[in-house]
């Protein structure tokens, strides 16, 4: 046999091998690895524990005097919020909103502080809203005195009706009803002052913080 046909003949046989070595290449060990079809493999959940707090600005400014229940509070979150591998979860400037549940005046009969609960929502993310478990934290304000109202000058008017008819029942003269009259203004300044409605006060731009009672968590894109 001749070399040149001996020579083709090697030739032939290796590209055989190769082929046969290309074809039992595992799926999976070229490019996209651990994918079996090219694929990048998909990114891990992000996680925020449960506790874990967030920085917010109130961006509405509230009154107890004009907002009620039921109504909605938007807030923007300060700074980015990231997992323990300092992946950012919830970026800076994300939007939380929120629902006055109780928002009351303080008086010195019902509360010295008044009442303020505001339940939290759902936060919006790059253009999408997820609910979200959490609670308000103590949110910085002011009591506004309302002065006298309808309501207290009525209660004036009344202390004094009933001191001037005490003055006639006891005195029956005219300067025992001035004096009762007096009494009785006093008396009802004093229910009035008992009673007296100072609001609470929100002011737009208002930073506090609200924490994660449940995980909260995002996939990535």
């Amino acid at each position: 046999m001749s070399k040149s046909i001996i020579a083709g003949m090697f030739a032939l046989g290796l590209a055989a091998c190769s082929g046969s070595d290309a074809r039992e290449v595992p799926a999976g060990t070229g490019n996209g690895a651990g994918t079996g079809n090219g694929a990048t493999p998909a990114a891990a959940a992000r996680t925020l524990t449960s506790g874990t707090q967030v920085a917010i600005s109130i961006q509405d400014a509230l009154s107890s005097r004009t907002n009620k229940s039921g109504e909605t509070v938007r807030a923007v979150v300060s700074g980015n919020v990231s997992d323990s591998r300092g992946n950012v979860v919830i970026p800076s400037g994300s939007t939380v909103t929120m629902t006055i549940d109780k928002l009351e005046p303080a008086s010195a009969q019902v509360d010295a502080d008044g009442r303020l609960m505001i339940n939290v929502n759902s936060v919006t993310i790059n253009g999408e809203t997820r609910a979200i478990s959490a609670t308000l934290g103590a949110v910085p304000h002011q009591l506004v005195g309302r002065g006298i109202t309808t309501d207290e000058a009525a209660r004036i008017a009344a202390g004094t009706a009933i001191g001037a008819a005490a003055g006639q029942i006891i005195g029956k003269n005219t300067k025992s009803t001035v004096i009762g009259g007096a009494a009785g203004a006093v008396a009802g300044g004093a229910v009035a002052v008992r009673y007296a409605y100072r609001d609470i006060v929100i002011s737009a731009g208002t930073p506090t913080t609200i924490t994660l009672t449940q995980a909260f968590s995002i996939s990535p894109r």
